[in-house]
């Protein structure tokens, strides 16, 4: 089918008012049975910008699979059905001209489907009234006295002509009221150009272990200013029993040492290389083990650049000597927070890939030193994970004729400054690091000239705009601070007066530090190394700047009081202003506390003291990003930077490039101005962060890490049957099982939804029903007791499977102990007759609400549908509700798409009050009472694949490259059959004699008999050899295999992985024998 059909559509712009009604065009794509596919597509027809939309269709027929949208509500009449789809985070906004598309499946009789007009809501909309918001705490509880929980109230832009006012109150949350806090309200005053006020809440010590507890602070009843945040939670740390914190008490707006703990866990997310055994993350894996083999060297190691996998040396050089100097200037930050180790780990890591990189003469000279590995072009064009990586790897280097003075001085300082902070627990390794350093420092002095022209492909990601002279002066500096050796500082002080100026006889003032840029970062050394008037004169006229302002210059602003040098990183030059603000002013003292005020407000704007109310920091604070342009947290199995629609994994502690110049920001990953991250953006950043937990303390978490409680795959379990007690010994925690001993239970190593490992099979015999004769059962603990969880996996029903009335599908579950049945209860999924998907909560058979209904269904949203032969991702929520209140919460995806909400309901009381969610219920079978009409007709299958149970949201990882597991990719059989499930893989469609399984692998068309694998034979004449020719297609290799008997076969000679379609030629040697010749072609 592909007629065409108009639905209508309403657009806001960024700014105004509704817009007239713009067409939506929908094309009906194909049809099966009583289901038909159709694409939308929205267009912006007018001349102002889209922030967001919402469409109405009016269906004859209900959608049960939709994609790049989500329902947002739905009506049925008797003759049709109504819903509103709205965009998703990533395809909202539509400039003048632009279009996006989403799809859907839906049931109907037929394809027809009406034309309704629809409305759009507006997405977040720019203001300029002040806004108020409360920041959350972390207090230590303490005995006797107790402590204050300070909470810090902020306004921004200030109000220079009115006094601005707010209500406030707490309220209990685990925390209870005179017990553990005192109750307060009352409001506070803002008088004119004020912007932060405080409120303290006694919190009440006491020597009893109790856990973590919480209050809030709410905000109400504003005066002259709008609420962006009203609430802020005061988690009480209990320090009673055995307890080491790492931190101190918290006294400004952020917990500035959970800040500090995640900023350093981003470096971890992007190591490169072969990783420990023990490694910490666990969705990152070994990746480009084979850098440098190009040139012969062992390249590996570093860490990738930003949401690529270049690894760039002079940025990274850079962060290093950024990170090593955060540590150097303030110490016990790292040590108090428990981050000195994660430290010495990354700058160590670092400096082993350099001083790979680093090729020496016997002398120690330096004869090349290789600044860049990767292809940045390559690389770019490429959207996926770095341990899929396969394209080729390049190794970029300078040397005496191809010289790079700023790469060489900048690797020199990073190694120096890294070799101060590791020196004292590993000394000789710290003399290593300046050995290298000296040699690159010299090789960099007496060969001059700017990297970006020894290697051009840097010059278009980080072209050495500010030249060389910069690094000459900071690696000398760095020298000098690592060896006290004063001929380094007189180094430095004659390289420093050829530095750039103003044209009026100063230094430049007007930028600031970064990876091109180390000139302001030397004012800041020299001034406080040296102390001569001239470093101290530069160093305040460009702090001035970005403070004040200087002689009538000052840096823009947005609106919020970011100062706002460049777009692309705006955040990241104002932390690194920030950082060397804070620097400066500890060596100054009181003289110094505007700047470090400047540095204070920078690094709160990041943190979440903004005009959106949001954090920057990916995993930190309110809203943070979730999007961010990165490649391995966003785990995209499909090559599109599109799906998944929400990185899989947060990127905890990188911080983002930042909003516009009207504090304007998008959490989109296809932005990489506003949304990329980088090892730069994080350097000075994480140095500031230091700084303020100095002064303002806070706690690490000591719970921080992976939020997924549990991840298992049966890629390394055995293949084949197994028992009961076989699987408690593999599965984590399974304390009870049914249903191996039967045989139902087997790891089929021929069938996973990735198509690369392996699943669990389970069996259904024919006449069985209910857990003891049909599927499989097992409960494993989750070694904890939860109040709000995630679980995904899975599943794929056999092509020909009968769902005859229904069955059960695997979930979560609790009870008041583990051993205490009585009082259990389930959260999980049913299947019904025709694939209908149920998702539904099995209540304790003692809840008082209603005794007499256990079971709570739920089926709102669309009609989830499993398709027989085809794998589908299930993730379900489970909230606990508070014991006697209505505030219970189930929440159900269906293929990404949610299929169920379940709010408000009621299932734990007094006497069940103790139940939790406690474990995974692996649980299937055919069934839903002991009535025979439940059975299965006949054998049957299911495969079951990927279970995760997390704190967080986990969300759909993308459609299986194989979505039928048929050895036929979706996108193979989408471009020759009518989906990417219609062909089969053993079927010879064309009759040519090749299956559609020979005909994917070879690269021929399926559908065309001429279009074959077939081999050219040319005899060989006296003297010469035979020569062998056929088509080669792009992505496959080519073997020439020859054999005496047509029994044995030996490989003659191989072509290298083709990267476009050419034709294959091969001249076998000849031999005084009879040979036979093939050939043989591999799809890698």
């Amino acid at each position: 089918m592909n007629q065409c059909i108009a639905i209508s559509l309403l657009g806001f712009p960024l700014l105004g008012s509704p817009l007239v009604a713009q067409t939506v065009s929908v094309t009906l794509d194909e049809s099966y049975g009583d289901s038909y596919k159709a694409t939308a597509t929205v267009t912006n027809d007018t001349t102002e910008t889209f922030d967001s939309w919402l469409a109405h269709l009016q269906l004859q027929g209900t959608i049960r699979s939709l994609w790049r949208g989500f329902i947002q509500d739905e009506e049925s009449t008797a003759a049709s059905f109504q819903y509103g789809i709205s965009n998703e985070s990533y395809n909202g906004r539509l400039q003048p001209g632009e279009s996006t598309t989403f799809g859907f499946i839906v049931d109907a009789d037929d394809g027809a489907s009406l034309p309704l007009t629809g409305t759009v809501s507006p997405g977040w909309t720019p203001t300029d009234d002040p806004q108020l918001q409360v920041a959350d705490i972390t207090v230590v509880e303490g005995d006797g006295d107790g402590t204050m929980a300070v909470f810090t109230i902020s306004l921004f832009p200030p109000v220079d002509d009115a006094t601005v006012s707010v209500s406030y109150a707490t309220q209990a949350g685990t925390a209870t009221a005179a017990s553990d806090f005192i109750d307060s309200s009352g409001s506070v005053d803002f008088a004119p150009g004020i912007t932060s006020r405080t409120v303290s809440i006694e919190v009440v010590g006491d020597d009893l272990e109790e856990g973590e507890e919480f209050f809030t602070l709410d905000l109400a009843d504003a005066i002259q200013a709008t609420i962006s945040r009203a609430t802020g939670r005061a988690t009480i740390v209990d320090d009673d029993g055995d307890t080491n914190l790492p931190g101190k008490p918290q006294t400004g707006a952020f917990n500035y040492a959970e800040a500090l703990q995640k900023s350093m866990w981003f470096y971890d997310a992007q190591r490169s290389g072969t990783l420990p055994e023990d490694f910490r993350i666990p969705w990152r894996g070994s990746s480009a083990t084979g850098d440098g083999s190009d040139v012969g060297l062992d390249l590996s190691g570093g860490f990738y650049d930003a949401g690529d996998h270049v690894k760039f040396g002079l940025p990274l050089a850079f962060s290093m000597t950024m990170l090593a100097w955060g540590s150097v200037e303030f110490p016990q930050a790292y040590v108090e927070t428990g981050q000195d180790d994660e430290l010495r780990s990354t700058l160590r890591w670092a400096s082993d890939y350099l001083m790979r990189c680093h090729v020496r003469h016997e002398d120690g000279t330096t004869v090349a030193f290789y600044g860049q590995v990767g292809d940045g072009n390559v690389d770019h064009a490429v959207w996926a994970p770095a341990e899929t990586m396969t394209m080729a790897r390049p190794s970029f280097k300078i040397d005496a004729d191809n010289p790079g003075s700023d790469l060489a001085a900048e690797t020199a300082a990073s190694l120096a400054a890294s070799s101060i902070v590791l020196a004292a627990e590993d000394p000789a390794y710290a003399a290593t690091l300046l050995d290298h350093a000296v040699a690159l420092y010299q090789f960099a002095d007496a060969h001059r000239g700017k990297y970006s022209d020894s290697i051009p492909n840097a010059a278009a990601f980080y072209n050495s705009w500010s030249g060389y002279q910069d690094e000459l002066v900071w690696g000398a500096i760095w020298l000098f601070r690592a060896t006290n050796d004063p001929a380094w500082l007189q180094k430095a002080q004659t390289e420093y007066a050829n530095l750039p100026g103003d044209g009026n006889g100063a230094k430049s003032f007007n930028w600031g530090l970064s990876w091109d840029d180390k000139a302001y970062g030397c004012y800041v050394l020299m001034a406080c190394l040296d102390g001569s008037a001239n470093y101290v004169a530069d160093v305040e006229r460009w702090l001035d700047f970005w403070g004040d302002g200087f002689n009538g210059q000052r840096i823009n602003y947005t609106p919020g009081g970011l100062a706002h040098l460049d777009q692309w990183g705006s955040l990241r030059y104002a932390a690194n202003t920030a950082f060397c603000a804070l620097v400066y002013a500890d060596h100054v003292g009181e003289d110094g506390d505007g700047y470090a005020t400047f540095a204070r407000n920078q690094i709160n704007y990041a943190l979440g003291s903004n005009p959106q109310n949001r954090s920057y920091v990916c995993g930190f604070g309110n809203n943070p990003p979730v999007n961010p342009h990165h490649r391995n947290s966003h785990g995209s199995t499909t090559g599109s930077i599109s799906q998944p629609t929400q990185n899989e994994h947060i990127l905890y502690g990188a911080l983002v490039g930042g909003p516009d110049a009207n504090d304007g920001y998008t959490d989109d990953r296809t932005n990489f101005t506003t949304n990329e991250v980088a090892l730069d953006f994080n350097a000075g950043f994480t140095g500031a962060l230091a700084g303020l937990y100095q002064e303002f303390g806070g706690y690490a978490l000591t719970d921080f890490g992976s939020t997924d409680l549990l991840y298992v795959t049966v890629d390394d379990f055995p293949s084949g049957p197994h028992t009961d007690s076989t699987w408690k010994d593999l599965w984590p925690g399974t304390k009870w099982a049914n249903g191996p001993d039967e045989g139902r239970l087997s790891v089929d190593d021929q069938i996973s939804f990735d198509g690369k490992g392996k699943s669990i099979r389970c069996l259904y015999p024919q006449g069985g029903k209910q857990s003891g004769n049909s599927g499989a059962q097992w409960f494993a603990d989750l070694n904890g007791e939860y109040e709000d969880l995630y679980m995904s996996y899975w599943v794929r029903f056999d092509e020909d499977f009968d769902f005859v009335l229904g069955g059960k599908l695997p979930g979560l579950g609790g009870a008041v102990s583990f051993e205490d049945r009585t009082h259990e209860w389930s959260g999980r999924l049913m299947w019904r007759e025709d694939g209908k998907a149920e998702f539904y909560v099995h209540v304790p058979s003692e809840n008082n609400y209603d005794p007499g209904d256990r079971f709570w269904w739920n089926t709102e949203g669309f009609q989830a549908t499993f398709i027989p032969g085809r794998w589908h991702h299930i993730e379900l929520r489970m909230k606990m509700n508070t014991p006697g209140e209505f505030d219970g919460l189930m929440e159900g995806w269906f293929d990404g798409v949610k299929a169920a909400s379940y709010p408000n309901f009621y299932f734990r009381d007094a006497p069940t009050q103790n139940a939790s969610i406690a474990w995974v219920f692996f649980s299937t079978f055919f069934g839903g009472s002991s009535s025979s009409i439940w059975e299965a007709r006949k054998d049957e299958h299911a495969w079951f694949d990927e279970f995760t149970v997390s704190r967080t949201r986990i969300g759909y990882p993308g459609m299986p490259l194989d979505v039928d597991s048929d050895k036929l990719p979706n996108v193979w059989e989408a471009q020759f059959f009518e989906n990417e499930t219609a062909a089969s893989a053993i079927t010879d469609d064309d009759g040519d004699s090749f299956s559609n399984y020979d005909e994917y692998i070879a690269g021929t068309d399926p559908l065309d008999a001429a279009d074959r694998f077939r081999i050219e034979w040319e005899a060989a004449t006296t003297g010469t050899s035979p020569t062998l020719r056929t088509d080669g297609h792009s992505g496959r290799r080519y073997i020439l295999e020859r054999s005496r008997n047509l029994t044995q076969w030996t490989t003659d000679s191989a072509t290298e992985i083709l990267t476009d379609d050419q034709a294959v030629e091969f001249q076998p040697t000849r031999e005084n024998v009879t040979d036979f010749f093939r050939i043989r072609v591999e799809l890698p």
